[in-house]
């Protein structure tokens, strides 16, 4: 007895028609994508080249700059004068903080803001120290208290004279600002006070005098002075070298002339 081999059947292939369609489709997606991606990059150029033609429209060399804040210690002129090395350059690419600290090293500055104006201006604002008394040597007191030396102090300024140790500013103007009305009251213009290490006074008056007040009794002893100028010295404050009220009981004078001569009230 014979037995028959069974025989597999083959599977059938995609058809030369299913074929084509098949790749038909690949290549229309590749197409649809690589239009996709040649429409981003030409729209991504055009935004560059628009981005640099404005770039070139908005990047301006600096040609202006307005100062604002500026008076008799600060002029205009010296902040552009300063300045002046970064005029021609782009407006963008100047450092706004290397000008302001090249412009601090004025020490009558205590703030500066610069600010950019398009196309081609820089605004500065300066913020400047109030001097209301010359203090020691080189030095001057701002109206916040603060001691500065300004590279050139002027000397023409109608202040007071004052000095002192170190952070003693505010008490030494506190006693000239309270000393002042008191003199003024028998005519005698205080111009200057100035307080020693040890805590003493002397007060410098415009005629050139000084008065020597010490450490104590300040009131009591200017006080003496006061009651008896009108009798003795007034009219003649300007041969007085200085007055010494040092004395228990009294005061001495010592006279222009030869610096000898004394009188004890």
């Amino acid at each position: 007895m014979t037995t028959r081999r069974r025989t597999q059947a083959r599977p059938k292939g995609p058809t030369w028609r299913e074929r084509c369609t098949a790749f038909a489709s690949v290549v229309g997606r590749a197409l649809r994508i690589g239009m996709t991606v040649a429409l981003w990059v030409g729209f991504v150029g055009a935004l560059v080249l628009v981005a640099q033609r404005v770039w070139v429209k908005l990047d301006v060399p600096i040609q202006e700059i307005v100062v604002e804040g500026n008076n008799r210690f600060v002029s205009a002129e010296q902040v552009e004068q300063t300045l002046d090395p970064w005029l021609g350059r782009s407006i963008w690419e100047v450092e706004l903080e290397a000008m302001r600290a090249r412009l601090l090293e004025d020490r009558w500055l205590t703030g500066v803001t610069i600010t950019r104006q398009w196309p081609a201006r820089l605004r500065v604002e300066l913020a400047t120290h109030r001097p209301i008394a010359y203090w020691g040597e080189g030095a001057l007191m701002s109206s916040a208290g603060e001691v500065f030396r300004p590279k050139d102090r002027p000397e023409a300024l109608r202040l007071p004279r004052l000095a002192g140790p170190r952070n003693s500013q505010w008490a030494v103007w506190e006693r000239y600002s309270s000393l002042r009305p008191v003199l003024e009251q028998v005519g005698l213009t205080l111009v200057g006070v100035e307080l020693s290490p040890r805590g003493a006074l002397d007060l410098t008056l415009d005629s050139g005098a000084v008065i020597r007040a010490g450490r104590q009794s300040l009131e009591v002893r200017l006080q003496r002075l006061l009651d008896v100028y009108p009798d003795t010295l007034e009219g003649r404050i300007h041969l007085v070298r200085s007055i010494d009220l040092r004395y228990s009981n009294g005061f001495a004078v010592a006279w222009r002339d030869d610096g000898t001569e004394q009188a004890e009230k």
